[in-house]
């Protein structure tokens, strides 16, 4: 999905660096507080209040990426940020979409190197309603045949449409990794091979949510 510019303060607060504008006549004196914490289940919560605007963003980070997905399996790292808006416990297919923008917000989410990220901006009195939604989808994933095919379908025609079928679309993804790196987690296809994609199971699906989107694994900044 379409990166937006959440996504490069979000980064930065998780990686320790400050994208904030200083308010005007206090720059000798400006801090930005950030708390970390970390929670029994092992999520690692990254805290920073600001009350310019009446607004909350919630970012959940995965640390799976396209260097970290297993061999025989390219682009399951993908398919995993299409498969997390099929439904969960108590939302069903596309429902957490709407229930964002319902309440007035946006999100998004992308894959990357070395993990992938899902986010929220919504009025700060729904705070509670992101929180709910993430964990749902975080403990419940809807998991099953029909969605799992809908989205390899899916996954297969936007690699055909945004790479293949483009003037050097391959450039970033299907040949520069491979001419620039010799080791197969850098120069391995990052949007997957179309054969893998399409082997993929149900079984292999499971254990990879299981493994890589458990709360040890995340982290979340609020």
């Amino acid at each position: 999905m379409p990166l937006r510019r959440e996504y490069f303060f979000l980064a930065a607060l998780l990686g320790g660096g400050v994208l904030l504008r200083a308010p005007y006549g206090s720059a000798d004196q400006f801090t930005v507080p950030v708390t970390y914490y970390t929670l029994p289940n092992g999520l690692r919560v990254v805290l920073s209040p600001d009350h310019t605007a009446p607004t909350v963003v919630t970012a959940i980070y995965y640390r799976i990426g396209f260097r970290i997905e297993p061999k025989d399996r390219t682009g399951f790292a993908h398919l995993f940020e299409h498969m997390m808006f099929q439904g969960s416990h108590n939302l069903g297919k596309m429902e957490f979409i709407r229930l964002v923008q319902q309440n007035g917000g946006i999100l998004n989410g992308s894959t990357r190197f070395d993990f992938t990220n899902y986010f929220e901006v919504l009025p700060a009195n729904k705070l509670e309603t992101a929180l709910w939604a993430e964990a749902d989808r975080m403990k419940g994933l809807a998991i099953t045949d029909e969605n799992l095919n809908n989205q390899k379908g899916v996954v297969e025609n936007e690699v055909k449409v945004n790479v293949l079928n483009q003037p050097y679309g391959g450039f970033p993804w299907l040949w520069m990794p491979q001419y620039a790196n010799t080791n197969w987690y850098n120069s391995h296809n990052f949007y997957g091979e179309l054969k893998d994609i399409e082997a993929a199971k149900l079984d292999e699906v499971l254990k990879f949510f299981k493994t890589y989107y458990a709360p040890n694994n995340a982290a979340l900044g609020l």
